[in-house]
C-alpha cells in the first residue's frame, strides 16, 4: 500500500518468501471470521433486488478492508504492538473507555446472531430434525470446546476445512446457475447506483469483510510467530488472497441471488434470504443445490463463529492485561490461549448468546450494536492516521505513502457516512 519500495531487503526476508504457503492460514482465517450470516443475507437481497448491478460494491467493499486490515498488520510489524496496545500508549483514556464498551455490546450482538446463524444452517442441513434455537445452543458450545481443547493449532486446522467447504460449496452452486456474463462482468466494472440504491450501497459496502475481526489478525501473527518486520511483503500477500476470497464469496451469493430471485422478479425480505435461496437452488438445481448450498452456508457461519470465539477473548484478554499495566512478559501470558482472563471472556462469549436462542435479540441490543458499532470502522481508520507519525517505527517496514494515506482518508469519510446512516436508521 506504500508508494516507497524495499531497495534493500534483507536476505533472510528473500528466503522468507519461499514460505508464502505457510501464510495463507492467518488471511484466510480473518476472512472466514468476517464472513458472517450479514454477509450472505446484504448479497443475498441485494442480488434480487438488483441483480448483478452492484456487484462492484462487493469488491470495492472488500478492498477498503484491505486498506484497513494492511495497516494494522504494518503497524504491528513496524511497532510491535497491536491495536489495543497502541491505543493504550499514544491515545488518551477515553480511548478505552469507549472501546470497552463497545466490545462488551459487539459481542452479545454478533455472538447472538453467529449461533441463531448456525442453528438456522443445522436445521436446513437437517431437514428440521435439529430445531434451530438448540443447534444455535448446541454450535456456541461445541465452537468453545473446539477452542479450548484444540489449541490454536487445532482452531487452525477445523477452520481450513470449514473455509474448504463453504468456498467449494458455494462457487459449486454459483457455476450452476451461471447464465449471463456480460452482465457480471459489466456489475463488477461499471459502478452503477440504481434509484433509490445509494443508502443499500453503502451498506454493502461497509458490511462485507467484517469490523473489530480485523483485530484478530494481530494476535494470530503473533501465535504464528510472524509479527516482525521480515513478514511485511508476507503480511501483504496473505491479506491480499484473503479479501480476494472474501470478495469472489460475496459476488457468488449475488449472482446466485439474481439468478434465482431478480431474474423472475420474485421479492425477499432479509429473514427469507438463506432459507429461499435455497430452497430456489432445490427447484431450479435439484436436491444436490438445495444440499450444496446449505452445507457452504452451514460451512460460514460455523467458521464465523468460531473464529469470534477464538479471537474475541484475545481482546478481552488484551484489554485486560493493558488495564492491569502488566510488563511484557506478564501480558504475552495473559493473551495466550488456557489463561485466565482468555477463559473468562471465552464462557462470556459462549453463554451470551444462548438466552436469544429462544427469546430473540432485543429492540434495544440491535439498536445500542447498531450505534456503538458503526462507529469503529472510521474510528480505526483515524487512529492508523493519527499514530502513523506519532508512534516509533521500525524503518524496515514502509510507512504510509501518500495513496495509502489518501485512501485512509477515503475510508474514514466512507465509512463515517455510512455510520452517520445507520445511527439515523436505528433511532
Amino acid at each position: 500500500m506504500s508508494t516507497t519500495l524495499d531497495a534493500d531487503r534483507p536476505a533472510d526476508l528473500e528466503r522468507a518468501d519461499a514460505g508464502i504457503v505457510k501464510l495463507i492460514g492467518p488471511g484466510l482465517l480473518v476472512a472466514a471470521t468476517g464472513i458472517g450470516a450479514g454477509d450472505v443475507v446484504s448479497a443475498t437481497v441485494g442480488g434480487a433486488r438488483y441483480g448483478e448491478i452492484l456487484l462492484w460494491g462487493i469488491l470495492l467493499g472488500a478492498f477498503f478492508k484491505y486498506v484497513l486490515s494492511e495497516g494494522v498488520a504494518r503497524f504491528q510489524l513496524a511497532t510491535g504492538l497491536t491495536a489495543l496496545e497502541s491505543w493504550a500508549l499514544y491515545l488518551p483514556l477515553w480511548v478505552r473507555l469507549y472501546f470497552g464498551v463497545y466490545l462488551v455490546v459487539w459481542t452479545v450482538a454478533v455472538s447472538a446472531a453467529l449461533a441463531n446463524a448456525c442453528g438456522l444452517g443445522i436445521s436446513n442441513l437437517t431437514g428440521g430434525a435439529i430445531p434451530q434455537s438448540w443447534g444455535a445452543v448446541l454450535h456456541s458450545l461445541l465452537g468453545a470446546a473446539f477452542v479450548l481443547l484444540g489449541g490454536f493449532s487445532g482452531f487452525e486446522k477445523i477452520m481450513k476445512l470449514l473455509i474448504g467447504a463453504m468456498f467449494f460449496a458455494i462457487i459449486a452452486c454459483a457455476v450452476l446457475t451461471f447464465s449471463d456474463g456480460a452482465a457480471v462482468l459489466s456489475g463488477l466494472l461499471v459502478p452503477r447506483i440504481p434509484e433509490g440504491g445509494g443508502a443499500y450501497v453503502l451498506s454493502l459496502i461497509g458490511g462485507i469483510g467484517g469490523s473489530v475481526t480485523l483485530l484478530s489478525y494481530n494476535y494470530w501473527l503473533r501465535e504464528e510467530g510472524l509479527a516482525t518486520p521480515r513478514y511485511v511483503r508476507y503480511v501483504r500477500k496473505d491479506l491480499a488472497l484473503a479479501y480476494c476470497f472474501t470478495a469472489i464469496f460475496g459476488v457468488s451469493i449475488m449472482t446466485m441471488s439474481s439468478r434465482a430471485f431478480h431474474a423472475a422478479g420474485i421479492e425477499i425480505t432479509d429473514s427469507q434470504a438463506v432459507t429461499r435461496l435455497a430452497e430456489m437452488l432445490g427447484s431450479t438445481v435439484g436436491p444436490v443445490g438445495f444440499y450444496i448450498y446449505s452445507l457452504g452456508f452451514w460451512a460460514a457461519v460455523f467458521a464465523a463463529l468460531l473464529g469470534v470465539w477464538q479471537s474475541v477473548p484475545y481482546l478481552y484478554a488484551d484489554f485486560y492485561a493493558i488495564w492491569k499495566k502488566a510488563s511484557l512478559e506478564e501480558r504475552s501470558a495473559l493473551t495466550r490461549v488456557g489463561s485466565a482472563p482468555y477463559r473468562v471472556a471465552l464462557a462470556y462469549v459462549t453463554l451470551a448468546p444462548i438466552p436469544f436462542a429462544f427469546v430473540g435479540r432485543p429492540l434495544f441490543i440491535i439498536v445500542t450494536y447498531t450505534i456503538v458499532g458503526s462507529l469503529f470502522l472510521p474510528f480505526l481508520a483515524a487512529t492508523l492516521l493519527w499514530l502513523h507519525r506519532r508512534a516509533r517505527w521500525d524503518e524496515r517496514v514502509p510507512r504510509n505513502g501518500w495513496i495509502t494515506t489518501v485512501l485512509l482518508i477515503l475510508v474514514l469519510l466512507l465509512f463515517a457516512a455510512i455510520g452517520v446512516r445507520e445511527i439515523l436508521e436505528a433511532i
